[in-house]
C-alpha cells in the first residue's frame, strides 16, 4: 500500500509539471532543480526525516539525509495450538549519503528524472524486540498453570552499528513550481549480520538455548529495502 501510495504521488506531481512547464524555467531541470541547494523532508521504510539535495553538474547530484523510526505494536498468534500474545518492539536511525545520476536529463517526459544513485548510511540504531506470553492458562493435567507462572520469552536482534552500502533507481527533480520538487527513491541497504540474544522467566527459562540457533538461522537477513518519498524547497 505504501508503495502504490508513493507511486500515485510520483504521477500526480508528473502531471502537475506537465502542466506548468511552460512557467518553469529551464534552468531548473538543466542546472539538477532545485538549485543552488534544497531542505527538504521524506517519509520511507527507514523512517521519516531531513535531507539536503545539491547538484553537482547536469546529470549529477548529492543528497545528505537522516531518518528515524519507532515502530511499537502487538501481535496475537497461536503456537502449539496455545493462544500467545506478542509486543513487538524496533527502532532505526540513520544518517545517509547518496550520489546520484540522471543519464536522460535532457529528455522530457518521466525519463527526464529518472537516476542510478550509489551511497551509503550509517546505521547508529537498528533492532528489534519480540517478548511473547500465553494470553491462557496451560493445562497440566488437571492443573491450570497461570501465564505469569508459564512465563515470558524475549528475544532481541540488533544489527552492529556501521556504514551499510546502498544501490537503488530513483526519480529526482519532478518538478512541482518554480520551488518544490520531489522525489521518489527504490533501493536496498546491505547490512551486517544480526546477532540474537533472549531472555526468558518461568518454565521457559530454558529456552534461551535457542538463542544461537536462531541467530543463524537469520544470517541471511541482510538486505534492507528502502522505499522512500520526498520534497524538497529551494530558498535561492
Amino acid at each position: 500500500m505504501m508503495l502504490v501510495s508513493f507511486l500515485t504521488l510520483g504521477v500526480y506531481a508528473q502531471a502537475r509539471a506537465i502542466e506548468q512547464r511552460d512557467s518553469i524555467p529551464e534552468s531548473a531541470y538543466s542546472n539538477g532543480y532545485p538549485y543552488p541547494f534544497a531542505l527538504g523532508v521524506h517519509l520511507g521504510t527507514t523512517g521519516v526525516g531531513l535531507h539536503l539535495y545539491q547538484p553537482l553538474g547536469p546529470k549529477f547530484g548529492l543528497r545528505v539525509g537522516a531518518s528515524y523510526m519507532p515502530f511499537n505494536t502487538h501481535i496475537a498468534g497461536t503456537y502449539n495450538n496455545y493462544a500467545t500474545r506478542s509486543g513487538v518492539k524496533a527502532k532505526s536511525g540513520n544518517v545517509s549519503l547518496a550520489f546520484g545520476w540522471t543519464p536522460f536529463v535532457q529528455r522530457g517526459g518521466f525519463f527526464r528524472s529518472f537516476n542510478l544513485q550509489l551511497g551509503g548510511a550509517y546505521f547508529y540504531q537498528l533492532d528489534g524486540e519480540l517478548s511473547t506470553r500465553l494470553r491462557d492458562p496451560y493445562r497440566f493435567g488437571e492443573i491450570d498453570v497461570h501465564p505469569d507462572r508459564v512465563g515470558t520469552i524475549t528475544t532481541q536482534v540488533e544489527w552492529k552499528k556501521t556504514v551499510s552500502p546502498y544501490a537503488g533507481i530513483g526519480w529526482s527533480n519532478i518538478v512541482i513550481d518554480s520551488r518544490f520538487s520531489m522525489h521518489i527513491d527504490l533501493g536496498c541497504y546491505y547490512l551486517s549480520k544480526p546477532s540474537v540474544s533472549m531472555e526468558a522467566t518461568g518454565l521457559l527459562e530454558e529456552n534461551v538455548n535457542n538463542a544461537a540457533i536462531i541467530e543463524r538461522n537469520m544470517e541471511n537477513y541482510r538486505y534492507l529495502p528502502r522505499v522512500e518519498v520526498g520534497f524538497s524547497y529551494r530558498f535561492w
